[in-house]
């Protein structure tokens, strides 16, 4: 504890703080903070197997986002922090400070928009229902009826969206990655998530299918301070080349297990 107290009083003295309303020349000064602290601070949701989750064997953050932002800091010449953020605090902790960056499947919505910068966007994904093998239900036709419980992760765009979606349905707010024993126990009747967060589970886990149909596309994206657009702006260039290089389909294809396709009415962006 004593290390780590000391590296993070070495970072606050070589990289200053700045809230996001007194970001200095577009976050250039900020910028240069993180190359002379020689630490990117990422906030994640390690829950999500093969976008972001924890190694079963070394604990480590790994997966596709991971990947894309540790060769990021291998650019920068730092190393990468990862802090576990809860969803509903990730917007505060990248405005305070307590973060660089936010790299996690967050949804681009306008009210975050609002409220920071979002990075160009590197996912396309749909808004997805998971139920049980034995559900009587097939399709998101199926869940107008009163009473259904979606399951929804605390602090996601979903915790709004459902009532609108299904106005007769209950929500139940849940912790990151707990959605598959929600479903299992019966506290939910279907969990609702984008399409990725599911994936990975589905591959390994029998007892659970998704229903027919898509809802809401949203494109997905890393999230830095607001004004904070010189390291937005790096970010950006250094997707763009992974993506012209073909390293960001072979990355995708390692995680995803698909073929990258470059259009907005795919998993990928």
């Amino acid at each position: 504890m004593g290390l780590a107290l000391a590296a993070a009083m070495t970072m606050t003295a070589m990289a200053p703080v700045y809230a996001s309303a007194e970001m200095e020349n577009y976050g250039a000064d900020y910028l240069e903070g993180i190359k002379e602290a020689g630490t990117l601070v990422v906030g994640c949701d390690p829950t999500i197997e093969g976008v972001c989750y924890l190694d079963p064997v070394s604990s480590e953050v790994v997966g596709f986002i991971p990947e894309i932002i540790n060769g990021f800091a291998e650019q920068l010449g730092v190393e990468v922090k990862w802090e576990t953020l809860e969803w509903s605090a990730m917007l505060t902790a990248v405005n305070s400070g307590k973060v660089d960056m936010i790299a996690a499947n967050m949804n681009m919505t306008l009210e975050r928009a609002s409220q920071i910068v979002f990075s160009d966007p590197y996912f396309v994904d749909h808004g997805k229902g998971c139920v049980t093998t034995d559900s009587s239900f097939q399709s998101l036709d199926d869940l107008q009826e009163a009473g259904i419980k979606f399951g929804v992760t605390e602090g996601s765009a979903y915790e709004e969206l459902i009532p609108e979606l299904f106005p007769e349905s209950e929500t139940v707010t849940l912790a990151a990655g707990t959605w598959q024993d929600a479903l299992q126990s019966g506290i939910i009747d279907v969990a609702f998530d984008d399409g990725v967060v599911f994936a990975g589970p589905l591959a390994t886990n029998e007892n659970i299918r998704l229903l027919d149909g898509n809802g809401p596309s949203y494109l997905n994206g890393c999230a830095f301070a607001a004004g904070n657009y010189v390291t937005r702006d790096v970010f950006n260039l250094y997707l763009k080349r992974l993506k012209v290089s073909g390293e960001y389909a072979d990355i995708y294809a390692q995680y995803m297990g698909t073929e990258w396709v470059p259009e907005t009415g795919a998993a990928s962006y």
